[in-house]
């Protein structure tokens, strides 16, 4: 058979994401987010088999997307460091080989011999040597099992399963506060909301570009903001070369609206001069490069600005969310320890939801973008529920754990920040149960939401206990009704927070008692 692939002496070849690399090199920069280290060849391989080895790699970082060529070569790496610590040397692969790597692999692993059979497939179909024929009808005869999916969901993993619904709404929360106190830059405000809201991965939203955000008004003068996500994943498909469209809630898109114009002024400041239209710049740019590059000619930037050049690499995205929410502490009331969160579990998350409200697995598929629906049918076929009924026995053990309570307990009105000023006494039906220390206007359904507030200030002897029984009592007259427990669930973290200021409140007077006494 002819060899049609660029010969490893010719060393310049093209990847798949457009990036030139020199194929004698042992590292191959294929995309902005993927890299191929390939100095084990030198030890694992003789030079017959690793010739023939990195041309069938070069077609497959042609063809195929970087992360799957990449992958390839890891599952032919230790394939070859097995056969290597056998025999040293590896000249060739027989059936025997095959046969006994594959013994080495429990079920887990299973499937990184199912990913090098459609590449070893491959490297016979083009005609290379270093292969047995026999190989090619023992790769056919194997029935060979995938990765295990859905096992995090499926148990419910504390630590790696989707957020349950108090975990969820303590996350928005710290959020929030978290922005307000100018604990968080607006870009990670930003990124971490367009996961949760969308549930894609870092390369899809370190993808996106000024122009996939659009901003309409419709006739009768509503705003509504739609975002354009480039599709990842998809075979023969080029880099940005299909979307699908997100809505995204008013208040989404108003702090995406934000940031775009702040990423703008940036732009201006740097003084680069950019002829393509400045919709093109990265939403989630890589200032570091285009610093670098920002001498170039315009022509030369234009270029640049439609490639992956000038967006931020997927890891850094990855490594923002978790080093951001790691800062913020938020309590689990599952795990007593602060909350954990990948991209991953916040699409497991927006799945479990999902599956949850009703949506079946075509919807949920499209949800999270997938071809199929053989990834989506673990959160149908097997509803995850973790809503389950609180009552005060629950909340009592619950409330030290999730930490819903933000504010601060005072002895008395007077000792309260605006404790002087009437209007900022927080009520309830029998009576008042603290001081909201915010100066400005609030919106939100009191006493409900003042309980979750970093600003509420209850006071030591107020009826909470009236508010929690109220609480508790419209959950169950909700669940009654709808026989919906995510209904009947979202106030939950309220009586958590409740409850857990009256414990605080029943410690102090414990505490004033026994002074009283001794004193």
């Amino acid at each position: 058979m002819t060899n049609l692939l660029p010969d490893i002496a010719s060393k310049t070849a093209t990847s798949y994401s457009g990036f030139d690399f020199d194929a004698s090199s042992r590292i191959w920069k294929i995309s902005r987010d993927n890299k191929i280290y390939l100095s084990w060849i030198d030890k694992f391989l003789s030079d017959g088999l690793r010739e023939n080895f990195l041309n069938v790699l070069i077609h497959y970082v042609q063809k195929y997307s970087p992360g799957h060529a990449s992958n390839l070569s890891d599952r032919f790496r230790e394939l070859s460091r097995f056969l290597h610590s056998i025999n040293g040397v590896v000249g060739n692969l027989s059936s025997s080989d095959l046969i006994n790597y594959r013994a080495t692999l429990d079920r887990e692993h299973e499937w990184y011999l199912g990913s090098l059979r459609g590449f070893l497939k491959t490297w016979i179909d083009l005609g290379y040597s270093g292969i047995d024929k026999e190989v090619f009808n023992l790769l056919d005869g194997w029935r060979i099992k995938g990765n295990i999916k859905g096992r995090a969901v499926q148990c419910l993993s504390p630590t790696d399963g989707p957020l349950s619904d108090i975990e969820f709404s303590a996350l928005h929360q710290a959020l929030t506060d978290a922005f307000e106190e100018e604990k968080i830059e607006l870009e990670s405000l930003c990124l971490i909301q367009l996961f949760i809201a969308t549930g894609r991965r870092p390369s899809q939203l370190g993808d996106l570009k000024n122009k996939d955000f659009i901003e309409a008004r419709s006739k009768d003068g509503l705003v509504e903001y739609l975002l354009n996500v480039p599709r990842r994943k998809q075979r023969g498909k080029s880099w940005r070369a299909e979307f699908k469209t997100f809505a995204l809630s008013p208040e989404i898109g108003s702090l995406i609206k934000s940031y775009i114009e702040k990423n703008r002024t940036m732009m201006n400041n740097l003084a680069i001069n950019i002829s393509l239209s400045k919709e093109e710049i990265p939403i989630f740019p890589a200032w570091r490069k285009i610093k670098e590059i920002a001498s170039t000619s315009i022509a030369e930037f234009d270029l640049l600005l439609q490639t992956e050049a000038c967006h931020r690499v997927t890891s850094d995205l990855s490594l923002e969310l978790k080093n951001t929410i790691n800062a913020l502490l938020i309590p689990s009331e599952r795990t007593g320890k602060p909350l954990k969160v990948f991209p991953t579990r916040l699409r497991r998350t927006l799945a479990t939801r999902a599956a949850r409200e009703g949506f079946g697995e075509l919807i949920i598929a499209e949800l999270l973008d997938h071809p199929d629906t053989q990834n989506a049918r673990v959160y149908t076929e097997n509803v995850p529920e973790h809503v389950d009924a609180i009552n005060k026995a629950v909340a009592q053990q619950l409330a030290p754990l999730a930490q819903a309570f933000a504010g601060m307990v005072v002895k008395k009105e007077s000792d309260a920040k605006r404790g002087d000023d009437l209007s900022s006494r927080v009520r309830c039906e029998n009576g008042n149960v603290g001081t909201c220390g915010h100066y400005g206007f609030c919106g939100a359904l009191a006493p409900i939401a003042c309980y979750t507030c970093r600003n509420f200030q209850p006071w030591i002897d107020a009826p909470h206990e009236d508010v929690l029984n109220s609480l508790i009592a419209e959950r169950n007259r909700i669940l009654e009704i709808t026989k919906d427990q995510t209904m009947a669930s979202i106030n939950d973290r309220t009586i958590l927070a409740v409850t857990q200021v009256i414990q605080i409140c029943e410690k102090r007077r414990a505490i004033t008692h026994q002074e009283t006494s001794h004193g």
